[in-house]
């Protein structure tokens, strides 16, 4: 019984120190951050040490500073706000408030603070923040609210109406159905929608299409891909093929036809596109087969007979004679490749301006390696080397597999440039 006694006051002893020094950092790392200037840190750390030791007179002095410091700090700067009306500082204004109710949620779940000197209570202000969040609240929505009412009567312009669904959809982030933004930002947003064509690029690679519908495949590769990897957002929409193909059909037109800004402009109206992207398919080329070989030695040190030794005991014993092996032998390495080069442009339809113009190419190569024995002992090869002896000669991919992954290459460079040019 006595030995169950010591060990539970020891315990309790570990357990006191560990919250004695447990306190006494968290004091520390109070005073340091109000020192630094950190006031917000200051306070959440005298905090913590207050939840171990809420008797300690020094901390519930430091805690009375850095609060009374961040009420001042935070009337100041809303002050400071104050002074503009736009929504940035009526964002900003209902930050400082909501971060000094943060803090004030913080103070307020503290145990009961006791002077210990004196017995009486210790005292926080803690300000009731509810109206001035709500009013803060107001103010930036009806802020974002009214540069997006500006916005939709400056201009039909596509740049102006996004930054004017923009502002609405900001003034709904922060009151959710603030007045009628939800109707405004649908109405900004459809005027907003920038639509952008992409035309089947124009083969002018003279292949005669012996490689496939080159050219359509390229470009509904490219629609495929922009839409998959999510390069589109609410404000940019791209013209469906079957639409392009429609018009085009409706108008008697041969969209391999686009071979200048005219008629890519042309092809934009009919379509109601605020942006064409076209290409051409300049050269297709896949490079004849070589082989090219190299001759190699491997050598090694293998069991190469037997001998007679006398060991100590006097008696008679064979051991393995070891020698060096050679093998020659012919590393071939057959090889192709297909190349593809062309060019893309952007062109604004109501302009006829090119936004963008690059020039792409894309290489598929292709290789592969077997060995052949030349002459010498096989035992000097490694399993690696046998394994590629033992291998069939191999044979290219067909002409139009290795075209068609470079198509997709070219295509995966197009996409690339384009979502810069979107975002």
């Amino acid at each position: 019984m006595h030995n169950r006694v010591l060990i539970l006051m020891i315990l309790l002893m570990a357990i006191m120190t560990n919250a004695c020094s447990q306190n006494g950092r968290y004091y520390r790392k109070a005073k340091k951050h109000y020192e630094r200037g950190n006031i917000e840190t200051a306070v959440l750390e005298a905090c913590r040490s207050l939840r171990i030791k809420p008797d300690s007179k020094k901390t519930q002095d430091l805690l009375l500073q850095v609060w009374n410091q961040a009420q001042k700090n935070h009337d100041q700067n809303v002050a400071e706000l104050g002074r503009n009306s736009d929504a940035s500082s009526y964002e900003q204004i209902l930050a400082e408030h909501l971060k000094l109710k943060e803090l004030a949620s913080n103070v307020k779940t503290l145990p009961p603070l006791v002077n210990p000197n004196t017995g009486y209570r210790v005292v926080l202000n803690i300000p009731d923040l509810s109206d001035e969040i709500a009013s803060s609240r107001d103010n930036a929505a009806e802020a974002h609210y009214q540069a997006g009412v500006r916005f939709t009567k400056m201009s039909k312009a596509v740049d102006i109406q996004r930054k004017a669904a923009q502002e609405f959809k900001a003034a709904m982030s922060i009151v959710p159905d603030y007045k009628d933004s939800e109707l405004k930002y649908d109405q900004a947003r459809k005027l907003a929608i920038k639509r952008i064509a992409i035309a089947p690029f124009t083969d002018k690679s003279n292949s005669y299409k012996r490689y496939g519908a080159i050219s359509e495949i390229i470009s509904d590769y490219i629609i495929s891909k922009v839409m998959r990897l999510g390069y589109l957002d609410e404000y940019t929409e791209i013209i469906a093929r079957s639409q392009m193909d429609a018009v085009l059909a409706e108008q008697q037109l041969n969209a391999s036809g686009l071979v200048d800004e005219a008629s890519t402009v042309n092809l934009g109206q009919l379509l109601g596109a605020h942006e064409v992207l076209s290409g051409s398919i300049l050269q297709v080329n896949v490079s004849s087969v070589r082989v090219s070989t190299v001759d190699k030695t491997a050598k090694a040190k293998v069991v190469v007979g037997k001998e007679s030794y006398v060991d100590d005991d006097g008696k008679t014993q064979e051991r393995d004679v070891l020698g060096e092996v050679s093998c020659e032998y012919r590393m071939f390495t057959k090889s192709t490749s297909a190349t593809i080069s062309g060019s893309f442009s952007v062109v604004d339809v109501e302009t006829g301006k090119i936004l963008m113009h690059e020039s792409v190419e894309s290489k598929t190569p292709w290789s592969d390696s077997w060995y052949r024995k030349l002459r010498g002992d096989e035992r000097a090869l490694s399993r690696a080397t046998q394994s590629m002896m033992d291998k069939s000669e191999p044979f290219p991919p067909e002409n139009g597999e290795l075209i068609l992954t470079s198509l997709y290459k070219m295509g995966d460079i197009v996409v690339a440039k384009l979502g810069s040019f979107l975002k």
